[in-house]
């Protein structure tokens, strides 16, 4: 598994939402110090592996976007308590 975890990467794709939507997002993101782009594309992971669309054993690419992973209030931090707070959420469904 660790091998096509490795394979796979991340692709640029532009889909036309709601601007609620992408407002909520970017709202969301913020408060929870992280990007939209990391915090949707967690909360869409997340939810299509709950729905059985991806399957239990795959994982996440992984931070690949770098940045500061230091400090206190690194991303990375952050974007870990962001994925946290949606499996909760998720759990809650």
């Amino acid at each position: 598994m660790f091998l096509l975890e490795m394979m796979r990467k991340r692709k640029n794709a532009t889909y036309r939402l709601d601007s609620l939507i992408i407002e909520k997002i970017n709202a969301h993101a913020t408060k929870q110090g992280v990007s939209a782009n990391s915090w949707l594309e967690d909360y869409l992971f997340n939810s299509l592996k709950a729905m059985g669309i991806i399957d239990n054993d795959e994982l996440p690419v992984g931070e690949t976007r770098g940045g500061d992973r230091k400090s206190k209030n690194s991303k990375h931090e952050n974007r870990t308590q962001a994925i946290n707070d949606i499996h909760l959420h998720l759990n809650k469904e």
